[in-house]
């Protein structure tokens, strides 16, 4: 008896790795692709819900699809409706894993454990490596269900257990209220059903009993998600609730109709085995196609229940630390967010140069922008410094490095446009007057930095590496201006025979704090070529 406890805990534990090693390795592979997959396919309900069938199996996780889902609609890429479309062909997608568990694959864990070790080892290629971890995952799973099965199989020979069992599966709302408890524990719908399969084959119950554990674990497999969702703002909360709202009622029809389903169950195709995981199926294929047509109904519904708050009038950055478990989408987030500090810089900085050296904005109007910066930095650097304690890919981690870099420029940018107008403030202050060819020149810098910092911002967003080559070609003819520029100067102060040293010290300081920020604008685009 305790040892066929040990080898049940032992069976699920190894059966939970390798589907969260499983999940990891094809999110490594797959998670960008998926995303963007997603956002150009989806442009019917139809074509979500065929694609969300897809790319649940593929990455063999509804949570992530979710995670993908709130991206998209958060950054206006695909309708709530789209989204709940998605969901609900997500929760199809989930059962095609049960299916291919069903068949006996636990004959076959050991090859794959062996293959596996092998491309880990073996080949140093990190593809290969990649391509190993999913091989050994599939190994894992396979031998977990085994362990699960033969540990099973001695409870049908014990009376005290079985008659828990039977007296348990005599109430069914009980039964399934605990298969949804021990489901959410586990994050892993797959894995309960594999438990209520495993008790059909081990002769401990029958098909009917298992019926409401299938259930009950189709309503836990969404609570980790609503809890996920609740961490977002807007639309994230929509779609985690929509995913719990239509399994929920789903379950609450199917045990109203237990007493018809436990007769129809098993005239399904099969070993009584494949009749669970066609159950599993056709459940969820049925209150898909049950929602489906009421789908754009339920989001408006969903969007007056749950009205979009209004938007914080200060700057401010959203990212969450759930989307850690996601390293793709959390450096896509991070890459939005830090693109968002890098258009504020741009319209209350950048393009506001020439006000400034005017006198149309003062130092202390600044400084609430200058905080807004350096408060926005602190963020997205913490964020992404955590997220690069996580296990990433070489890519993710030269993604992180870059992202980094280019979000210390932007910080370094804010740094020297406050420190210009301080500078620039002189000017009056000390009854300056600048000549109109030095005006001239000033304004003609701050063109060149409005135009190199639009081009390294564009091509960071759009990852354009023609752009920030051609950006960077240009820096020779800057650094040539540089030098006409102080030369013409000396020479100007010269010929009228101005001897005021705050002339030069203050026109030098702003000219060099300009040339700092249009170095710093010119990084960028080298931060997306890699040369960092």
């Amino acid at each position: 008896m305790f040892g066929s406890i040990l080898g049940f805990l032992g069976g699920l534990g190894i059966f939970l790795y390798g589907t969260h090693l499983l999940g990891n390795g094809l999110q490594k592979i797959g998670a960008s692709k998926m995303r963007e997959y997603l956002g150009t396919i989806t442009n019917t309900r139809i074509k979500g819900m065929l694609s969300g069938i897809f790319v649940t199996f593929f990455l063999q996780s509804s949570t992530v699809t979710n995670i993908l889902v709130v991206g998209l609609v958060g950054g206006s890429i695909i309708t709530l409706s789209q989204a709940f479309g998605i969901i609900l062909g997500s929760a199809i997608g989930t059962t095609l894993t049960v299916q291919v568990l069903t068949f006996d694959v636990s004959k076959y864990a050991t090859l794959f454990i062996f293959l596996g070790v092998v491309f880990i080892m073996f080949i140093k290629k990190s593809a290969w490596k990649s391509i190993g971890t999913i091989i050994l995952s599939i190994g894992f799973i396979f031998f977990g269900i085994g362990n699960i099965t033969s540990s099973l199989e001695p409870l049908s020979e014990t009376p005290q257990v079985l008659d828990f069992l039977v007296s348990l599966s005599e109430s069914p709302i009980l039964f399934a209220l605990i298969a949804m408890v021990f489901t959410a524990l586990m994050h892993s719908s797959a894995a309960m059903i594999i438990i209520g399969i495993a008790f059909i084959t081990s002769d401990v119950l029958s098909v009917q009993a298992v019926i409401p554990l299938v259930l009950g674990a189709n309503v836990g497999s969404t609570i980790p998600v609503v809890i996920s969702g609740l961490a977002y703002r807007g639309e994230g909360n929509k779609v985690g609730l929509f995913y719990f709202f239509f399994k929920t009622i789903g379950a609450v029809i199917a045990m109203a109709l237990l007493i018809f389903l436990v007769d129809l169950v098993p005239m399904l195709p099969g070993s009584p085995e494949r009749q669970i995981a066609h159950f599993h199926t056709l459940f969820n294929i049925a209150i898909a196609l049950l929602f489906f047509p009421f789908l754009p109904l339920v989001a408006k519904m969903f969007k007056r229940l749950f009205p979009k708050k209004e938007e914080e009038p200060a700057f401010t950055i959203k990212l969450d630390e759930n989307l850690f478990s996601v390293p793709e989408e959390a450096l896509y987030r991070s890459k939005k967010e830090v693109v968002k500090l890098a258009h504020m810089v741009r319209e209350n900085m950048i393009h506001k140069l020439t006000d400034y050296i005017r006198g149309k904005y003062s130092a202390e109007e600044m400084f609430e922008v200058e905080r807004d910066i350096d408060k926005s930095y602190v963020q997205i650097q913490q964020y992404l410094l955590k997220l690069g304690q996580r296990d990433l890919t070489s890519a993710q981690s030269i993604q992180e490095v870059k992202l980094l870099n280019i979000l210390n420029d932007i910080e370094h940018i804010g740094d020297m446009v406050f420190h210009f107008i301080v500078k620039a403030e002189q000017i009056d202050e000390k009854n300056i007057v600048l000549s109109s060819k030095d005006q001239n020149q000033l304004d003609q810098l701050i063109e060149y930095i409005m135009t190199t910092y639009d081009k390294s911002l564009e091509s960071f967003q759009k990852n354009d590496m023609k752009m920030a080559r051609e950006n960077i070609q240009t820096q020779s003819a800057i650094n040539q201006f540089e030098k006409d520029i102080k030369f013409e100067h000396f020479n100007s102060l010269i010929n009228k025979q101005e001897y005021n040293p705050n002339i030069s010290s203050v026109y030098l300081d702003i000219m060099n704090d300009l040339l700092q920020v249009y170095h710093h604008s010119i990084n960028l685009s080298r931060t997306v070529l890699g040369l960092i």
